[in-house]
């Protein structure tokens, strides 16, 4: 029978990790060992992992000194036991079929790899493209094809990919420890195209927490040139693996137009004082893993050639007043579809939000939106703090039952 090994990661999470372990804990399916690893925590994280330990027979605790979160994960690889790998991280939780949806997955279709669906938590954070990103359709790839980061919701969360285990050892597919930011996108870019059979599921199986304001994803957003900085870095890492494997130069285009669709805009947009600081690091990005030929056919590619031109040839394109409608322009050559829904969706955001503070009038007059929002995240604490204290109840029964039974 397939075993499930599912990987936690931990650190100064006291708050959410009870409610987290027990969604893992009441899986339906049972052949799974949870590894949790405290990577280095200072709150009570430490004590809550070894409570749960004594009650949990299927659960092994893993201390080591604060890495990061990918040196966490790598920690879980290497103390693995099951035939697949998951991850699922510490302020998340899973839907209780979700390793009984996963292992019948990789039984009847033998994939090295499958990425499933997933949820906002709580959802009235969400937004399209989260919605978008973790709705995934049905399908299957017998074997790589770069069009898949294009056509499927893909990425960028590793918490949403099982892997077989051998798959991971045998392909060295760890996280990059030197990437504090982003190491997801980069471990995707790396699993899907030595993948033999990538798998592709519809069902929502995992609940994403979007409401930390403590969170690195948080913190990075805030600071928009750190963050595009980030992007870069990723995009090294990327192209670096790709012709390491020969990939850059079977599928260079596709990957350029990956690349472009991922930090050119990025970059365009940058503020002033830094843009050709950031233009000059992605320049060296693609005259150190293209060729002369693929960059030539970037500079007439319709949707990037225009923003390539500018970052490779011509500077004072970064500071004309065109610089937007570059970018507009080419996205609505190459997909306008794509373009059009966009809109529409920016749209639809607006019209919900617009309704929204109807009913927020209605509801709680004289009321703004704000106003009910905060109504609405008050509802939420009040009951994440009754699921956390029900989690922390049941854990002191059943460890009162241990102690008894002793």
């Amino acid at each position: 029978m397939t075993k499930l090994s599912i990987i936690v990661p931990v650190y100064n999470v006291e708050r959410y990790l009870p409610v987290c372990l027990d969604s893992i804990r009441n899986q339906t399916f049972r052949d799974i060992e949870i590894i949790c690893v405290d990577d280095g925590s200072t709150d009570r994280s430490s004590n809550i992992l070894e409570m749960y330990s004594k009650v949990e027979p299927r659960m092994r605790i893993i201390s080591k000194e604060n890495g990061g979160l990918s040196s966490a994960r790598n920690a879980g690889i290497r103390c693995a036991t099951g035939d697949i790998v998951c991850f699922v991280d510490s302020d998340d939780f899973l839907d209780k079929t979700a390793a009984k949806r996963i292992t019948d997955a990789f039984d009847s279709t033998h994939a090295d790899l499958i990425t499933f669906g997933g949820r906002v938590y709580p959802q009235f954070l969400s937004n399209w493209w989260l919605d978008k990103v973790l709705s995934p359709r049905d399908t299957m790839y017998a074997s790589f094809d770069p069009s898949l980061f294009a056509l499927e919701a893909a990425e960028p969360f590793a918490w949403r990919t099982a892997c077989r285990r051998e798959f991971l050892i045998e392909e060295r597919l760890w996280f990059d420890e030197e990437l504090r930011f982003g190491e997801d996108k980069l471990f995707h870019y790396m699993a899907y195209p030595r993948s033999r059979k990538t798998v592709f599921l519809s069902d929502k199986l995992y609940d994403y927490r979007v409401n930390r304001a403590d969170s690195l994803m948080a913190t990075r957003n805030d600071d928009k040139v750190l963050r595009i900085y980030d992007h870069l870095r990723i995009s090294d890492r990327i192209c670096s693996d790709w012709k390491q494997s020969g990939n850059a130069e079977r599928f260079g285009s596709q990957l350029l137009s990956l690349i472009g669709e991922f930090v050119f805009m990025d970059v365009m947009t940058a503020p002033v004082q830094d843009r050709t600081m950031l233009a000059n690091f992605l320049k060296s990005i693609l005259e150190t893993y293209f060729s002369d030929v693929q960059l030539k056919a970037l500079l007439h590619d319709r949707e990037y050639g225009a923003m390539a031109r500018a970052i490779l040839i011509d500077r004072r394109r970064l500071f004309g007043p065109r610089r937007k409608m570059m970018f507009y322009l080419g996205a609505l050559r190459n997909n306008p579809i794509d373009f059009l829904r966009r809109g529409r969706e920016r749209l639809a955001s607006l019209g919900a939000v617009l309704k929204m503070r109807q009913m927020a009038g209605r509801i709680f007059p004289p009321s703004s939106r704000t106003v009910a929002l905060r109504h609405l995240e008050s509802e939420f604490v009040q009951k994440e703090s009754v699921a956390l204290l029900n989690s922390i109840e049941l854990l002191r029964i059943e460890l009162g039952n241990v102690e008894s039974e002793k």
